[in-house]
C-alpha cells in the first residue's frame, strides 16, 4: 500500500534523497545492490514540512537564530534549547500519524531502530556523522511516535547549528526524514572502513568489532578489537584484541550499558572467515558507491547485517594516476615545502601556476618530447604537488635529501627520506626513469650563461651588481606594464598572462643570481674564524640589520608612518595621505603571496592599519627603529672586531678576505627579497587583468560578482559553453572546504596521506631547525595569518606554519619565532636574523603542539623549543 508520508525501504533510490535524506537513501541503494539490510520503511520529509507548517515553526526558528554566531556556544545551546521545546510542545497532524501507525503494522510492529535522515548529511564532502539522534529498540507506535518527533527536534541541536553555519548550509535548505527499521539484537557489532581512515590508504580496510549493540563503540564507551586487512593481498596487516569491558544490550524500552563477562573481556570478537566475510562486504559496497564508505554492522546468529552507509568524509583524495606511471606513485606538497604555505590556492591562482610551469616546459624543453608534458604536476583542490617517485629512486638525490636544502621545509625532507626508506623496494618497481637533462633545449644553457655571468659581477663588484640587479628587475616592470597599457581584446589580456606567466620566476626570480654569491659567505668566514681563531665569536651580528632589503625597508616606513601619526595625535586610517603613499608603493603585496586571486593590501589594507595602530597604542615604533639603527652599528662593529682579530694573529691577507666577503654580504644579501617583490608585482598585473575580464563578465551575465572570476580558470572562460556562474559557485565551496583543510605534506597513489615524519623526543621538548641565534623565555602567541596579528603583544613569541614578506612588520614586536616550515633561508628565517630575533624553524606539529598563552623557551642555537 502506498502512504503520503512514508515509503518502504527497498522502494527508496538515490532519485529520492530530498525525499527520503542520506541515510534512507543509502540504505535503499544496499538493499537494491542485494546486501544483507534489515527491512524498516523511511517517514519522509513531506511529514517534518507537514509537521513544521502547522505548527509554524519555520518563522520561529528563523526568530530565534537570526543573530546568533557558530562559535557562540552558550548561545547556540539556550535556542536548541528553546528550538527543541517548540517541537515538543507541537502536535502532531493526524494524517501523519495515521501513515506511521499503518506503516508500523506492515512491518509487524517489532522493536525497532529509529535514525534521523537529513537532506544534508552523509554527502561527499560533508560529515553530520554522529550530530542527529537514534534509538534503539523502540516498541509499539506510542513510543515510535515520540522518538520520530525527536528525530525531528534533533535537527536543531547545538552542533548540528553551528556545523550548518560554519559549512554555508543554509537552514531553510534542511530537512529530516527519519529511518525506522527493524532491530537487530546484535550479539557482535562494529563499524567497518572500506579504506583506512587513520593513513587514508584505498587498499586497506579497517574493522572494528565488539560484544553486543553498536551504541558503545560508536559512542566512545569501549575501545573495541580491530583489524587492519589488505583489500589485494586479503592479508591481516595488523590485529589488536583489546579488553573489552562494556557492551550495549536491550532493556524494555531501550538499551543499556552493563559489564562484558570477564571470560569474554579478552576474546576475540570475529574469527578470521569472519573478518574476510567482512572484506568482501567491504569491496562490494565500496564498488557499487563508487566510493569509499564508512559501514556500520551488527551479527546475529551466524548473520551480518549492514545497518547503515555514509562516505568517508576525511580521507585526502588521491592524484589521478598519468599513463605510463603506474605502480606506487609518491607525491609532495609544494605549497608546503617550498612556499611554507599551507593554504591551497584559488582555481585561477592555480591556473596561472600551471601555465607557468607550461610555458617553462616549452620555452626550455624539447619540442620532440610526446604524451603529457606536465605528468609530474598535480592539483589537488588547489594544492600543487609534485610526483618524486622518480628522483627517489636516485642515490644522488637521496644524498642531497639528507643536506637538506636551506631554504626548503626540513618537516618534510624528513618524511620523504622516511618514504623513501620505507617503500624502497614499491619505488625501484615503480620507476619508469626519467632524466631532467635529456628533457632540456639549448635556451638551458644560454640561460645557465647568462646567469654565471650575473654571480660574476657580484664576485667583482658587490655595488655593482646590486644596482644591476634592481635596475634588472625595474626593467621588466615597466616593459610589462607598457605592454598591459596597449591590451583591449579579452584575447590579447588572456594571452598577456599566459606569455608573461613563464617569465613571472626567470625574470623575477633571475635577478637574484646578482647577489648569488653572497649567500656563501658568512659560512666561508665561519669556516675561516674556526681554523685561524677557534671561534665564531660576533659573526652573528654581521647579518643584523640588513641594508637595501625591500622588506626591511617597508618595516621601518611603517614604523616612521606610526611615530608621525603618533607625533600628530593621530590614528591610521586608508584616508591618511601617508597610508596611501605607502599602499601605492606596496599594496600589491599579499598575504598569500603567490595566489593572483588573495586580495592585496591595497584592497584590504586593515592588516597594515592595525600593525601601524598596535605600535601607535603600545609605543613600540621608536624600538623597532633604534633596534634596527643599532643592529647596523652592530654589524659594523663586529667586522671591525673579526677583521682585527686576524690581524693580531699577523693572519692579513685571511683579515682581507674576510672583510671583503662580510662587507660584500651586507652589500648584495638585502638583495635576496627583490625577487619575491617583483614576482608579487607580476601577479597583482595578472590581478588587475583578470579582474577587468571578471567585470566584462558580470556585464555579459556570466558572473555574478567580479571576485567570482578567481573561483574558475582562463581556460574555463575561454569556453562560452561553461555556466560560469555554476562552476565559481561550486569552486568556491571546494576551496573554503580547503582553506580550513590540513593537507599532508606526503600523499601516495595508494592514498596514503603522511601529515609528518616519525619523531622522537620529550613530552616537553620540540626539535626543530637552528636558524637565528639567540634563547628566548616567553608566552607563545599562535598565528595561521598576519591579519591576525593585532592579537600579538610585544615581547610574545609568534608560532606559526611559516611566514613570506607579508609578515614582515610583525617581527618589529616579537621576541622569538617558531616556524613548522622553512630552513636557514627561508623569508622568516633571513627576517629573524636581520632583526636579532632567535628563531626556530621545521618544529613538527608547533601550531598545535604549543597552546596560545604557553610559556615556552626558543633556542636559536640549538633548535629546540621547550613547554614550561
Amino acid at each position: 500500500m502506498k502512504y503520503k508520508f512514508s515509503r518502504k525501504l527497498n522502494e527508496i533510490g538515490n532519485n529520492d534523497f530530498l525525499l527520503a535524506g542520506g541515510k534512507a537513501t543509502n540504505l535503499g541503494e544496499m538493499i537494491q545492490a542485494g546486501l544483507p539490510v534489515p527491512g524498516g520503511f523511511v517517514v519522509i520529509t513531506e511529514a517534518y514540512r507537514r509537521f513544521t507548517e502547522v505548527n509554524q515553526l519555520d518563522q520561529k526558528i528563523s526568530s530565534l537564530l537570526e543573530n546568533v554566531g557558530m562559535d557562540d556556544i552558550v548561545e547556540l545551546e539556550k535556542v536548541s534549547i528553546k528550538i527543541r521545546e517548540l517541537f515538543t510542545e507541537s502536535r502532531i497532524p493526524e494524517d501523519i500519524l495515521s501513515d506511521l501507525a499503518a506503516s508500523y503494522r506492515e512491518l509487524g510492529s517489532p522493536e525497532v531502530a529509529v535514525r534521523s535522515s537529513a537532506t544534508a548529511e552523509d554527502l561527499p564532502g560533508l560529515s553530520f556523522a554522529g550530530q542527529y539522534d537514534t534509538y534503539l529498540n523502540v516498541s509499539g507506535t506510542d513510543q515510535l511516535t515520540d522518538k520520530v518527533r525527536q528525530c525531528w527536534a534533533s535537527l536543531w541541536n547545538a552542533r548540528a547549528i553551528s556545523y550548518r553555519i560554519r559549512q554555508k548550509i543554509d537552514h531553510k535548505d534542511v530537512a529530516h526524514a527519519v529511518v525506522v527499521q527493524e532491530m537487530v539484537n546484535a550479539e557482535k557489532s562494529g563499524i567497518l572502513f572500506t579504506a583506512n581512515p587513520v593513513n587514508g590508504r584505498r587498499d586497506q580496510i579497517l574493522l572494528n568489532a565488539s560484544w553486543g549493540l553498536g551504541e558503545a563503540i560508536v559512542g566512545g564507551d569501549v575501545t573495541p578489537d580491530q583489524w587492519v586487512v589488505n583489500k589485494e593481498t586479503k592479508k591481516i596487516e595488523e590485529e589488536t584484541i583489546a579488553k573489552k569491558t562494556v557492551m550495549t544490550v536491550r532493556i524494555n524500552g531501550g538499551i543499556r550499558h552493563t559489564e562484558v563477562s570477564a571470560e569474554k573481556q579478552k576474546e576475540s570478537t570475529m574469527d578470521q572467515k569472519e573478518v574476510m566475510e567482512m572484506l568482501d562486504f567491504a569491496v562490494k559496497v565500496e564498488k557499487y558507491f563508487g566510493s569509499p564508505q564508512d559501514l556500520e554492522w551488527a551479527w546475529k546468529e551466524g548473520v551480518f547485517y549492514l545497518v547503515q552507509t555514509r562516505p568517508i568524509t576525511s580521507l585526502y583524495p588521491v592524484p589521478e594516476s598519468s599513463e605510463g606511471r603506474e605502480g606506487l606513485r609518491v607525491y609532495i606538497n609544494m605549497n608546503l615545502y617550498s612556499q611554507a604555505m599551507k593554504e591551497p590556492f584559488t582555481p585561477m591562482g592555480a591556473g596561472v601556476m600551471q601555465t607557468m610551469v607550461e610555458n617553462l616546459v616549452k620555452n626550455y624543453g624539447k619540442k620532440k618530447v610526446t604524451g603529457d608534458r606536465l605528468w609530474y604536476l598535480k592539483n589537488i583542490d588547489g594544492r600543487i604537488y609534485i610526483d618524486m617517485t622518480e628522483m627517489l629512486n636516485k642515490k644522488r638525490f637521496l644524498k642531497k635529501l639528507e643536506n637538506n636544502p636551506s631554504d626548503k621545509d626540513p618537516v618534510t625532507t624528513r618524511a620523504l627520506l622516511q618514504t623513501a626508506e620505507r617503500y624502497k623496494e614499491e619505488i625501484a618497481s615503480s620507476t619508469r626513469g626519467f632524466s631532467v637533462l635529456s628533457k632540456l633545449n639549448l635556451r638551458v644553457m644560454r640561460l645557465a650563461i647568462d646567469n654565471i655571468k650575473k654571480v660574476s659581477y657580484g664576485k667583482k663588484d658587490a655595488e655593482q651588481a646590486r644596482m644591476m640587479a634592481i635596475k634588472e628587475g625595474q626593467s621588466i616592470i615597466k616593459k610589462m606594464e607598457s605592454e598591459k597599457k596597449k591590451l583591449s581584446t579579452r584575447e590579447e589580456k588572456i594571452r598577456f598572462i599566459e606569455k608573461y606567466a613563464g617569465e613571472l620566476f626567470v625574470s623575477g626570480f633571475g635577478v637574484v643570481f646578482y647577489v648569488a654569491a653572497s649567500s656563501g659567505y658568512i659560512e666561508k668566514v665561519k669556516a675561516m674564524m674556526e681554523k685561524h681563531l677557534g671561534d665564531s665569536e660576533n659573526l652573528n651580528k654581521v647579518e643584523k640589520s640588513v641594508p637595501y632589503s625591500v622588506t626591511t625597508e617597508m618595516g621601518m616606513e611603517l614604523m616612521e608612518i606610526a611615530r608621525e601619526l603618533d607625533a600628530d595625535g593621530k590614528k591610521a586610517t586608508k584616508d591618511e595621505p601617508v597610508i596611501k603613499d605607502f599602499l601605492e608603493k606596496y599594496g600589491h603585496r599579499a598575504s598569500i603571496e603567490l595566489d593572483v586571486g588573495d586580495p592585496t593590501w591595497k584592497e584590504n589594507p586593515e592588516y597594515i592599519l592595525d600593525i601601524i595602530n598596535a605600535s601607535i597604542d603600545n609605543k613600540t615604533y621608536q624600538e623597532a627603529i633604534d633596534r634596527f639603527f643599532n643592529g647596523k652599528q652592530e654589524a659594523e662593529e663586529a667586522i671591525v672586531t673579526i677583521t682585527n682579530r686576524f690581524m693580531k694573529k699577523g693572519l692579513k691577507k685571511q683579515a682581507s678576505q674576510a672583510e671583503k666577503m662580510l662587507r660584500d654580504f651586507r652589500e648584495m644579501f638585502g638583495v635576496r627579497e627583490y625577487p619575491k617583490f617583483y614576482v608579487r608585482k607580476f601577479i597583482a598585473m595578472f590581478k588587475d587583468i583578470i579582474q577587468e575580464i571578471g567585470q566584462e563578465l558580470v556585464e555579459e551575465g556570466r558572473l555574478k560578482n567580479v571576485d567570482d572570476v578567481f573561483f574558475v580558470t582562463l581556460a574555463q572562460i575561454q569556453d562560452p559553453k561553461n555556466d560560469l556562474k555554476q562552476m565559481s559557485k561550486e569552486n568556491r565551496e571546494i576551496y573554503e572546504r580547503e582553506f580550513k583543510r590540513n593537507a599532508p605534506r606526503i600523499v601516495l597513489s595508494s592514498g596514503e596521506s603522511i601529515y609528518s615524519p616519525t619523531e622522537e623526543g620529550g613530552d616537553n621538548i620540540l626539535g626543530g631547525v637552528a636558524v637565528s641565534p639567540g634563547v628566548y623565555e616567553g608566552i607563545a602567541r599562535i598565528l595561521h595569518h598576519p591579519e591576525e596579528g593585532h592579537q600579538l603583544q610585544k615581547g610574545e613569541i609568534l608560532v606559526t606554519t611559516g611566514t613570506n614578506p607579508s609578515w614582515t612588520p610583525l617581527f618589529l614586536k616579537i621576541g622569538a619565532l617558531v616556524m613548522e616550515t622553512g630552513g636557514p633561508i627561508s623569508h622568516g628565517s633571513v627576517v629573524a636574523r636581520e632583526y636579532g630575533v632567535p628563531a626556530v624553524a621545521g618544529v613538527n606539529g608547533a601550531t598545535e603542539k604549543i597552546e596560545n598563552g604557553q610559556k615556552i623557551r626558543v633556542n636559536g642555537e640549538s633548535g629546540r623549543v621547550e613547554l614550561l
